[in-house]
């Protein structure tokens, strides 16, 4: 098993003047990422809508029409970056129509459906998906979108891994079911606009690191835009690679942090044989020491 050097992004919501800057921010992070010879480098959720601070303000449905108009775009500009860098990208997410990836089929009545999907691209072609699973009420009602209804967990050169993105996290179930198919690292891009909602997260992720026995990774938009827009204005984030609190690990759980709403990438080397130690010796062992026959009685 190889070792990962994984980059998680504090992407900073900064005023920009054209889409082309918008690009060149991200290729820069991501030459520089490749450069300190990460192999893997994670962006947050929503950071396409970033372009939104180009245009004047939008209503919501507005914004998922934008937005997605910029699918193929979106799609082979990292591509093309995953191959020249040789590193797997975690685009974030992106607003796009239900079936409009490119070699996804249509599916009828979903011709004006919006998904908040995350895509992980690999420098061989390869492009992993996850439509975001639990919307959040503003998700639900303002934007509008609709909810995935499954759980892509994919095969990497490290391990197994799963997205799950934002409010995902705080939803036990669909990690235990990504630990239950064998993931070994939750990828997880999020938003959050104040600290009520990154702790909300934060501290799922470390939750779920901790009752799974697996690696958990957090990406997050920090900053604040000069001109207010309804949809993404302003970012709170500290991104990090979350462990179980137990050994080989640290107590805290806690195996690399970012510096509090600081526009930069944080490199963490993941090696996943101790995460093995972990579940063979560690102090407790709540991936398999769980209990579903009693659960089933309780429910």
């Amino acid at each position: 098993m190889k070792k990962l050097t994984i980059a998680m992004t504090q992407y900073g919501l900064t005023d920009i003047e054209s889409e082309e800057q918008f690009w060149t921010g991200i290729a820069e992070k991501i030459t520089d990422a490749a450069e300190q010879g990460a192999s893997m480098i994670l962006f947050p959720e929503y950071m396409t809508a970033h372009l939104l601070s180009l245009e004047v303000s939008m209503l919501h449905d507005e914004a998922c029409l934008f937005l997605a108009q910029l699918t193929d775009k979106y799609v082979e500009f990292f591509k093309r970056q995953s191959a020249e860098w040789n590193i797997a990208i975690l685009a974030g997410t992106h607003i796009c129509k239900a079936a409009e990836v490119k070699g996804q089929e249509k599916v009828e009545g979903q011709e004006d459906e919006y998904v908040n999907k995350a895509f992980l691209f690999f420098p061989d072609g390869r492009v992993e998906t996850q439509n975001k699973v639990h919307l959040t009420p503003e998700e639900q009602i303002r934007w509008p979108l609709v909810a995935g209804d499954d759980l892509n967990v994919f095969e990497t050169e490290w391990g197994k891994m799963a997205i799950l993105t934002c409010y995902d996290i705080e939803f036990p179930e669909l990690a235990r079911a990504a630990a239950l198919h064998g993931v070994e690292m939750i990828l997880c891009p999020s938003y959050t606009d104040s600290a009520y909602g990154y702790h909300r997260v934060r501290y799922c992720c470390q939750a779920r690191a901790v009752e799974n026995q697996l690696f958990v990774v957090l990406s997050g938009l920090v900053g604040t835009l000069s001109e207010d827009r309804p949809q993404v204005d302003t970012g709170y984030s500290q991104a990090g690679v979350f462990t179980p609190c137990d050994l080989p690990f640290e107590a805290d759980g806690i195996m690399k942090i970012g510096t509090l709403n600081k526009d930069m990438i944080v490199l963490a080397e993941v090696e996943f044989r101790q995460l093995w130690d972990n579940r063979a010796h560690g102090a407790v062992a709540p991936f398999y020491d769980r209990r579903p026959d009693v659960y089933r009685l309780l429910i």
